[in-house]
């Protein structure tokens, strides 16, 4: 288990995208059921590997909010909300090599991690 490690989180409809980045690499990715269920396993998921997590999630609305309230749960967790337009603004900032064009929400739970590891 991980002391420190970031975590980008990006809802798709009925699934939450986790990715996991620890040393500017991705360690992991797996997606999650939005459901009570599912996210009960995203937290037990994010308690199992690492001590202090540092997630960042992009706003959805109601699902962000409700992510949150199982999120409570892990200790000495930081979680950071961002705006789309904030996300997008974020993106405008990286160096060329990174500012890849999102086509997937893997692709964008991934820079979402990466903006945690950045800026946490």
């Amino acid at each position: 288990m991980m002391a420190q490690t970031y975590f980008g989180l990006e809802n798709e409809g009925d699934r939450w995208l986790l990715v996991q980045r620890s040393g500017g690499k991705t360690v992991f990715l797996r997606d999650f059921i939005n459901t009570m269920e599912g996210l009960n396993d995203l937290v037990k998921c994010i308690k199992n590997h690492c001590v202090k997590p540092k997630i960042f999630i992009k706003s959805t609305g109601s699902y962000s909010l409700s992510l949150l309230k199982y999120l409570c749960g892990i200790p000495d967790i930081e979680v950071m909300l961002v705006s789309p337009a904030g996300f997008r603004q974020y993106r405008t900032c990286l160096p060329k090599s990174h500012a890849v064009p999102v086509s997937s929400s893997c692709c964008e739970a991934e820079m979402l991690a990466d903006c945690a590891e950045r800026m946490i």
